[in-house]
């Protein structure tokens, strides 16, 4: 190896971040240079790799390199409430040597070259070039610098802490604590635990993370709060020592650039502020620093530019948090410990965007429209402005809200969402909508989220004194989330003020009715509600004509039907929902169909036969449309959001 190396990008650091970003690198025909030791053996310990993260070395090809677990489900119980089971679809464990070497491994083949060395020095020169001194003596002049050092051990606002344990058999599901609070102190600061399987028979890893004040028993703790709340660690005997390190969750992206080194995974702050989880933001990070970086390999500057913007873009919701740490954490620790027991979709939603690894997929599930890549082409950038201007609207107050209106994952034109009927409704007169209107299809989304947040089983009044976090919670996120719908509409559609008023009140209305168990309100007249408004009114300002605007009000009504049946067909297969509501859920909160008496097979094939003629009816008035991208995108909306029906 000569002393001196002159490369296009530089990655100091090669663990899962940074060797994951010299692989994608190599991918793209970049040859980068990635510097940095590897886990010593006996130093190793699982981690979890969540189904986002899965994915992307699934393309990458890098998956059949590493010997992982797959892992289907999770098992997370919050305060003192009951276990539940949750599915996480696609993620896996792994040993974090075996993850390591498997990357570097991969990103060698495929074109990077991997030097068992430190940076000792970094120094940006007079042109934008970096030189940099390796521990071996070599001197490294680069363009590009990546940073995935992880953590920073001077400034950490928290510690985590991995032990292996022998004794316990898990199979593939992993373990998530997360313990009610001890004292009524806003300074407190939650202790996250979470077990992950190994290979190995019997074999796992407990991992434990706090934020603040570095507790010296922390591991010890979690250890004795699984063997009180599970048997199965009752025998269970730890193996070798524990590892520990910083945690860091101080993400901001106007930080993630420095001396234009672009920092990535815990370098950059991205571990989860509840969890302490940090291989799903190693693994994207290294992924957008990538991209920027094979954008502009000529251009470090407008590279660092473009990684900053993609990563305000991805991280909705955590560097908002950091602002305001201690208050925040607190604020949702109190939530998720009170709500413990709660079914209520919005509940449900908040458990999983904050605790798990994936977060959330999207308001209305996981499934994807089909469309041509011409009408892709055109609905995506008006989908992108939407969800622009309902981040920007809600992420200062309510960071975590504002993860529920994005996938990072995914192409936002994809995602089943309000916004697909509007601007279908807008264009079906034949003339392409204004981007104008996405504060309006923003609007729309905000209400319809904020509506959402008062679906499910009301609370159980506490005889106790304090807050009433759960009630308090509803009120609270639901009240700001439809107060600022409808600010959006105030400033950018005035002229509708009063329909967009009539239509919450109308919703408002029909959910109140529905509670009432006398009122004969049925459950389809509060969901057909939900989608008419961005039907109808997306008619109307596109100009069509009065018969086309009552089809189109139709169509929005039958499609919010589909809707309500989907749901309920999927809880009565054991499937999740979009709401992320139980069969159970359901029927208590009053917004099912089926008679919760009825058994599962007959109440099944009456929801498909419910589901099939709303969805059916809605495909027939299409044809009433008379623009061809217009009815392209209706029918995909409708056939992704109805399942497809099985025999029973």
């Amino acid at each position: 190896m000569p002393d001196d190396i002159s490369t296009d990008v530089l990655i100091v650091g090669a663990g899962p971040a940074g060797a994951t970003t010299a692989l994608a690198l190599a991918r793209r025909g970049i040859r980068p240079l990635l510097v940095g030791p590897l886990v010593p053996p006996g130093e190793s310990h699982d981690v979890l790799l969540s189904g986002p993260a899965v994915r992307a070395l699934t393309l990458l090809d890098a998956i059949p390199r590493l010997p992982i677990l797959k892992i289907d489900s999770a098992e997370l119980r919050c305060g003192d409430g009951r276990p539940r089971g949750l599915a996480v679809t696609g993620s896996a464990a792994c040993s974090d040597g075996a993850l390591r070497g498997g990357l570097i491994r991969a990103a060698t083949d495929a074109g990077a070259t991997h030097l068992n060395a430190k940076a000792t020095e970094i120094v940006l020169l007079p042109g934008g070039t970096h030189m940099v001194e390796l521990s071996s003596g070599v001197t490294v002049t680069a363009r590009h610098i990546v940073m995935a050092t992880g953590a920073p051990s001077g400034s950490p606002n928290g510690t985590a802490v991995a032990q292996r344990l022998t004794g316990v058999r898990l199979d593939e599901s992993i373990v998530m604590r997360l313990p009610a609070p001890a004292t009524s102190d806003p300074r407190e600061t939650p202790v996250f635990v979470w077990v992950t399987p190994s290979s190995e028979d019997s074999v796992v890893t407990v991992g434990t993370a706090q934020l603040g004040v570095q507790d010296v028993d922390l591991m010890a703790r979690a250890l004795r709060d699984l063997a009180a709340t599970d048997p199965r660690f009752h025998d269970a005997i730890p193996i070798g020592v524990p590892h520990s390190g910083p945690l860091s969750s101080t993400f901001s992206p106007e930080a993630a650039v420095v001396n234009d080194r672009l920092h990535i995974g815990d370098a950059a702050g991205l571990a989860n502020p509840f969890t302490g989880e940090g291989i799903g933001g190693a693994v994207e990070s290294g992924l957008l620093a990538a991209d920027c970086i094979a954008d502009f390999v000529d251009d470090p500057l407008s590279a660092a530019s473009a990684y900053r913007s993609r990563l305000a873009a991805s991280y909705v919701g955590y560097f908002e948090t950091a602002r305001h740490a201690a208050r925040r954490y607190h604020l949702t620790w109190r939530v998720l410990s009170a709500t413990a027991d709660s079914d209520r979709p919005f509940f449900a939603k908040a458990r999983r965007t904050v605790l798990l690894p994936e977060g959330i997929s999207s308001l209305t599930g996981t499934e994807r429209m089909e469309l041509p890549s011409a009408i892709g082409a055109v609905l995506a950038p008006f989908l992108a402005a939407c969800d622009e201007i309902g981040v920007a609207t809600i992420r200062g107050e309510w960071p975590f809200l504002a993860r529920l209106l994005i996938a990072a994952d995914s192409s936002p034109h994809e995602r089943l969402r309000p916004a697909v009927p509007f601007y279908a409704a807008l264009a079906a007169a034949g003339r392409p909508p204004s981007p104008e209107y996405a504060a309006l299809g923003s609007a729309i989304e905000l209400a319809t989220l904020g509506a959402m947040v008062f679906l499910g089983p009301g609370g159980t009044p506490t005889e106790s004194r304090g807050v009433d976090w759960s009630s308090t919670s509803v009120v609270l996120a639901g009240d700001f989330l439809l107060a600022q719908a409808t600010r959006l509409v105030a400033v950018h559609a005035p002229d509708i003020a009063w329909s967009f008023s009539d239509w919450l009140g109308e919703l408002a209305a029909l959910r109140a009715e529905r509670l009432d168990p006398g009122s004969g309100t049925p459950a389809e007249e509060v969901f057909s509600a939900l989608l008419e408004f961005p039907a109808r009114i997306g008619a109307q300002l596109g100009g069509a004509d009065s018969d086309v605007v009552e089809t189109l009000r139709e169509y929005g009504r039958l499609a919010g039907r589909v809707f309500l049946h989907a749901e309920d067909m999927l809880s009565l297969r054991g499937r999740p929902t979009r709401l992320d509501a139980t069969r159970t859920a359901l029927a208590e909160g009053r917004v099912s169909d089926i008679d919760p008496a009825m058994p599962v097979a007959g109440a099944l094939r009456e929801a498909q036969a419910s589901c099939g003629r709303a969805s059916a009816a809605a495909l027939a008035a299409v044809v009433a449309v008379p623009d061809e991208t217009a009815t392209h995108i209706l029918r995909a909306f409708i056939t992704a959001l109805a399942p497809a029906p099985v025999c029973c």
